[in-house]
């Protein structure tokens, strides 16, 4: 089975109001046409109003964290557990509880924190698609004070997408298949 090429157009805004409009416009396209697979914001800061029209985008980092923390509790009262049912077995002292649970509420509170802390630290390294380079269409302006819109459109559709760019104002448009 042949894997479909990915077709890119990268434009640069100089202003955020036009930003704002040729997503907007694209929205609209996508909504016609269905020519549109993916819209994506470069800024160096956030525009909620921008963020609004393209939605949410829903990472579930803190399910990472929760069952980081769940198997952590797990893993230290098991470990702390064990190592009291072994030492139970060589020195068996009298009306001395085989799991003796106070001692191991602080050891499981600790191996909690420290797993949910990596759990999370995994899970962003994850969403955020780091260790990563940068892709061969960003423009470094972007990074300074200018904003760039990245299109996963179509390929026989791209001349839709760049017309809208074009019609936004865009200060440099970028092609690219990969």
């Amino acid at each position: 089975m042949r894997r479909r090429q990915k077709h890119f157009l990268f434009g640069v805004f100089d202003d955020f109001e036009k930003a704002r409009d040729v997503v907007s416009e694209l929205k609209v396209l996508d909504l016609k046409e269905k020519v549109i697979d993916n819209i994506e914001l470069y800024s160096p800061i956030e525009h909620p109003e921008v963020e609004e029209i393209l939605g949410t985008f829903h990472q579930p980092i803190q399910r990472f964290t929760f069952f980081g923390a769940i198997t952590g509790a797990v893993c230290a009262f098991l470990l702390v557990a064990a190592a009291a049912q072994s030492m139970f077995t060589v020195q068996p002292q009298g009306g001395k509880p085989v799991i003796p649970l106070p001692m191991d509420i602080v050891i499981t509170y600790e191996g909690t924190i420290m797993f949910g802390v990596y759990s999370t630290i995994v899970a962003f390294l994850i969403y955020s698609g780091l260790p990563r380079r940068l892709k061969k269409y960003y423009s470094q302006k972007v990074s300074e004070d200018q904003i760039g819109i990245e299109v996963q459109i179509d390929p026989t559709k791209s001349d839709k997408a760049r017309a809208v760019l074009e019609k936004c104002g865009a200060v440099e448009i970028r092609e690219v298949t990969q």
